[in-house]
């Protein structure tokens, strides 16, 4: 633990991927805060941040509220930031977002809410910021600070290079963030460029900060604030000089961290596990990007790894690796035959993106297959995509000169026109009308369903919403014997995570007779890598083929594009031949593709 504490500048803590156990002892810890100080007749000054990271500890405060009568009366409340010129009503607004899923749900008093106000003057920022950062304190000061980290190691708004002293003030936002917004506002045109943030210096001056971080798109910014030097580009690094900081993460948030990925970094190992000398030796192929046959007793020992090589010989742990993942390739005889697959996706491309290969062989082999899509994605599909197929309808019924059917065609195409140019003309969007949204859903499901087709696969449905009691139902009706769900260890609340998280739920109602057996598949995060995944399945050149005109039906999905990036065939091409390249240092040249998988073991 000390050699631990001596690569960490932070002290972190570790939890399981999908389990609750993360946001509770967060909110243990700021209830704990405020039942101490409600004894005292004190308040409890917490500073809040917004986003996927807090969700579930605002949700186990509020239950802890209800059920456990955890007292909020005298709770004082600084929230973070807020977007600049953004409306407090707006859908996006971190102030609609606080008092959508915790305010409203305590009874914390009104009065004792501080939220930065977008709407402020610009000629009144500074003025406004001053006023916030006294209210700070005259409230005492921040007792706790809860934090998030964005991928590029901002808190709260202060973006990479923000200065170490600054205060509460008007920011400009970067591309990064921008980006990361465009899912919450659909159009990186309408997310709003500027914000206003608590500083560095406001940050820091809180008696206590807890730092959440989920996911494995967060591993690499979480390695960084944590173990390298002080770095204004990485503006979390700075939490290394608080006295009292800690970060609570996931295994996924964890992964890049050196006691994780590189342990023998740290102290001795126990090299005859097997799955450990893989792993070594997969993490040199990675590192020194030389084939297996190519690695030296130099190349273990300058990477901390002198103990394994002086107790295994170099060819004996060659033979180990190539066995390993030699051992995990199912040839064509291997697959499933003539078995019931049900195939879960969060999203309505998410089949073909990450397993469009397998399930071509699974369907060759006789097996019954059905698609269960858990969301429509609506959100994903741009305005102009849906008002061309209103007009499409309305054309289809001009040449079937069907008078009826004409008119409400065209009063179809106006509505949708008129609040495209009604979005268009507002700063920051607006919501979708119901008619906006099913077009949307239809193009959705018609993709899915056409990709089905082709694929051999006749039965696919809808849930538009995972819940443990839909998902349960529709396994009691297909009773798989081999179930595949979305393994992406993405924020916890995204649909990802979320999907795969009914699941779990789902087949654990199930006795053990009953529970099919569970692979995961990945789509956003990066693929199972051979030394992490439990199965790879080959691909010939024909089903990466099929795979690619799988993704193409998804035509929708390539509009939302930016310049200058892949359309998502070209993402799948560009993904199988990275994963066959690492395939290739193991020695293994027998295929062209593979995609990786990972059985679920219920405990």
């Amino acid at each position: 633990m000390h050699i631990i504490r001596l690569m960490e500048r932070i002290k972190v803590e570790i939890f399981p991927n999908e389990t609750d156990e993360l946001p509770k002892k967060v909110a243990q810890i700021i209830a704990a805060e405020i039942t101490s100080n409600n004894n005292k007749n004190r308040p409890t000054v917490l500073g809040l941040a917004t986003g996927n990271s807090p969700l579930d500890v605002y949700r186990e405060l509020v239950r802890l509220h209800k059920e456990c009568g955890l007292d909020f009366s005298r709770v004082i409340s600084f929230n973070l930031d807020e977007y600049f010129e953004l409306p407090p009503v707006h859908e996006n607004s971190y102030n609609n977002f606080m008092h959508s899923n915790f305010f409203s749900f305590i009874n914390i008093k009104k009065e004792n809410i501080h939220i930065p106000q977008g709407l402020v003057p610009a000629s009144k920022i500074e003025e406004y910021c001053d006023l916030y950062e006294g209210a700070i304190q005259a409230a005492g000061g921040i007792d706790i600070q809860l934090l998030g980290i964005g991928r590029d190691g901002h808190i709260g708004f202060n973006e990479p290079l923000s200065p170490e002293d600054s205060l509460t003030r008007l920011v400009n936002l970067d591309q990064v963030t921008l980006n990361d917004a465009v899912r919450e506002f659909g159009d990186v045109g309408l997310v709003p460029t500027r914000a206003i943030t608590m500083g560095v210096k406001t940050i820091m001056g809180a008696k206590r900060i807890l730092l959440i971080a989920t996911g494995d798109h967060k591993a690499p910014v979480v390695r960084q604030a944590v173990e390298d030097p002080v770095n204004p580009s990485v503006v979390a690094s700075y939490l290394q000089k608080h006295k009292n900081v800690t970060f609570y993460v996931d295994e996924a948030a964890a992964s890049e961290l050196t006691r994780i990925k590189m342990p023998w970094v740290l102290g001795p190992i126990d090299w005859s596990d097997h799955k450990m000398q893989t792993k070594a030796v997969s993490y040199l192929l990675e590192h020194t990007n030389k084939p297996i046959n190519s690695l030296h007793g130099a190349d273990f020992a300058s990477n901390n790894m002198e103990s394994l090589i002086s107790e295994i010989s170099l060819s004996e742990l060659q033979a180990t690796a190539l066995n390993d993942v030699s051992a995990k390739i199912l040839s064509d005889e291997q697959l499933p035959c003539n078995k019931k697959v049900l195939v879960f996706a969060p999203h309505t491309d998410d089949d073909v993106m990450g397993m469009g290969g397998s399930l071509q062989k699974l369907v060759k082999k006789g097996n019954d297959v059905a698609c269960v899509y858990m969301t429509t994605g609506a959100s994903s599909v741009l305005d102009f995509e849906a008002q061309k197929f209103a007009m499409e309808k309305l054309i289809y019924s001009q040449h079937m000169g069907e008078k009826e059917m004409i008119q409400k065609d065209q009063e179809l195409v106006t509505t949708v026109t008129d609040h495209i140019n009604s979005k268009k003309a507002s700063k920051f969007g607006l919501p979708d009308i119901p008619e906006l949204t099913l077009i949307k859903t239809v193009v959705r499901e018609a993709e899915a369903a056409s990709a089905c087709n082709y694929f051999g696969i006749p039965k696919c449905e809808f849930m538009n919403g995972p819940t443990v009691e839909k998902t349960l139902v529709i396994i009691e009706r297909h009773k798989p014997d081999l179930v595949f769900a979305c393994g992406d260890l993405t924020d916890p609340n995204s649909v990802h995570r979320l999907s795969l998280k009914v699941i779990l739920e789902a087949c654990k109602t199930l006795s053990s007779k009953e529970r099919p057996e569970l692979w995961l598949y990945r789509i956003n995060s990066k693929d199972y890598q051979p030394h992490e995944a439990d199965i790879m399945i080959p691909l010939t050149l024909a089903e990466i083929e099929g795979k690619i005109i799988g993704t193409i039906y998804h035509q929708s999905q390539n509009y939302r594009l930016q310049v200058g990036t892949k359309q998502l065939w070209q993402k799948i091409e560009q993904r199988t031949q990275e994963l066959n390249e690492v395939v290739k240092r193991y020695g293994i040249v027998d295929h062209v593709g593979y995609e990786t998988f990972k059985r679920h073991v219920f405990a």
